[in-house]
């Protein structure tokens, strides 16, 4: 499916869903300014180094082990490229906020997401956070730098598994508050598959707009 087709899709609302386990890793890309032309709509998924992404993305992907995971925090470094169906391109972006790893990494970290979302024509911005712990600084700068450039974004709590209801609701609430107000969390757990369907949903509905 090219550019046109999907245009003209979205344009005429004809029905539109992904299949999702059709995914398949595409590259690496070390520098933003080397990154490939892919005429598909493109999804931004940020987050610190130890908020699950890549086992969200993976129960987002309904594939096992497609997204590499790891028990030591910071090892996605690089700008990795998944196409889902022919229909969309997801850019898994470097995990930020990783203490141990030298300042100087984690500056060129920094540096690559900017460079990424200055140039790239981005549909939305999926922002993972710990349901347990809320936003950090580290979060709050990132979202203040996407509402200055403009960019749509959605808060997305991981791991809301390790809360009971009572106490899920509470933090979800207090990190909508953080964050402005504005856009509520979508609470989400890659080991049960909380909220994977409704994120899909939500991803499919915002390529439609």
């Amino acid at each position: 499916m090219n550019c046109g087709q999907f245009a003209a899709m979205t344009t005429h609302n004809a029905p539109f869903t992904i299949h999702w386990p059709n995914t398949s890793f595409v590259q690496s890309v070390a520098n933003p300014r080397e990154f490939p032309h892919i005429a598909l709509p493109q999804i931004a998924v940020a987050g610190h180094s130890n908020v699950g992404k890549s086992s969200l993305m993976n129960s987002l992907f309904g594939r096992k082990n497609l997204v590499k995971t790891s028990k030591n925090p910071g090892c996605t470094r690089l700008l990795n490229l998944f196409n889902v169906d022919e229909a969309l391109l997801v850019v898994d972006l470097p995990g930020y906020g990783y203490a141990r790893a030298p300042k100087r990494e984690q500056n060129r970290w920094i540096s690559m997401i900017e460079g990424y979302l200055k140039q790239a024509d981005i549909a939305l911005v999926l922002m993972l956070l710990d349901i347990r712990h809320g936003p950090k600084p580290s979060d709050l700068q990132l979202i203040e730098w996407l509402n200055s450039a403009g960019l749509r974004w959605q808060p997305v709590a991981t791991k809301a598994d390790k809360l009971s209801g009572n106490q899920r609701m509470k933090r979800l609430q207090e990190m909508q508050q953080a964050m402005g107000g504005m856009l509520a969390p979508l609470p989400t757990s890659s080991f049960k598959s909380t909220g994977v369907d409704a994120l899909r949903q939500l991803i499919e509905t915002e390529l439609r707009r």
